[in-house]
């Protein structure tokens, strides 16, 4: 029962500060100020890691979306590329498609 008052007490100096005011714990500082770094370090660089996969994330999204964007208009542009639609285009203007085979003209 006393060692566990004394470790009640030894806590209790240690959340209350006190025992930094011994001088034999003089020499703990620098080393309790580097935990303290070393604590703020490693949440400062959990935070950054979130803040990262949340980018990631969302880049992903973004790339889906221009795949699909990119799959659309590609189905698009194959539509446009069809002779039956190039033909609708250019019959306005009294263009036809020629029924004849091409011919190769030979220079002599």
């Amino acid at each position: 029962m006393i060692n566990n008052k004394e470790n009640l007490s030894t806590l209790s100096s240690i959340l209350k500060g006190e025992f930094i005011i011994e001088k034999n714990n003089v020499r703990l500082i620098p080393f309790l100020l580097l935990l303290v770094v070393l604590g703020l370090i490693n949440i400062r660089s959990s935070f950054h890691a979130e803040r990262l996969l949340k980018k990631s994330i969302s880049l992903q999204q973004d790339v889906a979306d221009l795949r699909l964007t990119y799959i659309t208009t590609k189905s698009k542009l194959m539509g446009v590329y069809r002779r039956s639609f190039i033909e609708g285009l250019v019959e306005d203007q009294g263009l036809k498609t020629s029924l004849n085979a091409p011919q190769i003209i030979e220079k002599q």
